[in-house]
């Protein structure tokens, strides 16, 4: 199954595109201040969902995050994309057909109405663009892309440290630059509120890196891009990502969203976690706990 449906009430749906889902990096690797014996300890939670035991791989998703409202049609992140060069062999040149799929969902490219971006990394913009007679086009040409300022000058000003600034040059030609020049980007900052979609600054993983809020029939709901890879980090939220460009601050905003996702009862949706129903997080007395849904 490459597309999951799940109802939010009304005539509101939540919608998941999956690109790619599979064990992928390394644990240690993707989150380099874990130890073996940690995924060891939770592996009732953790073992052939988040956590291949036998290979020490962390499950990933590359997905499209899609909400179809009554009055617009929403996608928070873009995916990895087609055809586009890129350094990891999960991303690289890949072809799917992700555009069918959104037909097939009632979300052809010229229905949606909003894309909104966590932040500006190749695995969540790439379907921002398609390839069409050798050129890199805006794939939605009636939507409104939101990105955060922050990152788009961070990585065009060639500061990025943890994914380097030489690869992302190429991600900033074929994936952002095409829908500046066509006029379709906005710049949106914390406090705005687009199609009844909060941002919320979510800092470390990139500096601008937003959260998104959607309050539906008493239903808050998270889309936390990636201050979260894996449940692991709920128990343990000093664990960053190899990819944190500012650690430090990377490990309080995590501390921050999972306080805020149990004193207010949300569901959290991880950017590359398979769970259609989310991530439900509480308090104990020494840290967090998680529920994962299906």
């Amino acid at each position: 199954m490459v597309m999951n449906t799940r109802t939010l009430g009304g005539e509101t749906e939540l919608v998941q595109i999956i690109e790619f889902d599979g064990p992928t990096h390394d644990a240690q690797w993707m989150l380099p201040d874990s130890s073996p014996q940690m995924f060891q300890a939770n592996a009732a939670l953790l073992a052939d969902r988040f956590w291949m035991p036998r290979t020490n791989r962390l499950v990933f998703t590359y997905q499209l995050w899609l909400v179809k409202l009554r009055d617009a049609t929403v996608l928070i992140d873009t995916g990895c994309g087609n055809h586009k060069p890129r350094a990891s062999p999960y991303q690289n040149r890949v072809n799917t057909p992700v555009l069918d799929w959104l037909e097939a969902v009632g979300a052809a490219p010229e229905q949606v109405t909003h894309v909104l971006h966590t932040h500006v990394h190749c695995d969540h913009v790439g379907w921002n663009t398609r390839l069409l007679e050798g050129r890199w086009v805006p794939t939605f040409p009636n939507a409104a892309y939101y990105m955060p300022r922050i990152d788009y000058e961070y990585f065009a000003g060639r500061h990025a440290r943890r994914m380097g600034p030489e690869l992302y040059e190429g991600v900033l030609a074929d994936s952002v630059i095409p829908v500046l020049e066509a006029g379709l980007a906005r710049y949106i900052a914390p406090g705005d509120e687009v199609a009844g979609f909060v941002a919320t600054a979510t800092p470390g993983h990139t500096p601008g890196h937003l959260a998104y809020t959607l309050r539906h029939g008493g239903e808050r709901i998270v889309f936390a891009g990636d201050v979260l890879h894996s449940p692991l980090q709920v128990m343990f939220p000093h664990l960053n990502s190899r990819w944190c460009e500012d650690p430090h601050q990377a490990r309080l905003t995590r501390v921050a969203l999972l306080r805020e996702a149990a004193a207010s009862d949300a569901t959290l949706i991880p950017a590359h976690a398979r769970q259609i129903g989310g991530w439900r997080v509480a308090m104990r007395a020494d840290g967090f706990c998680v529920e994962t849904g299906r």
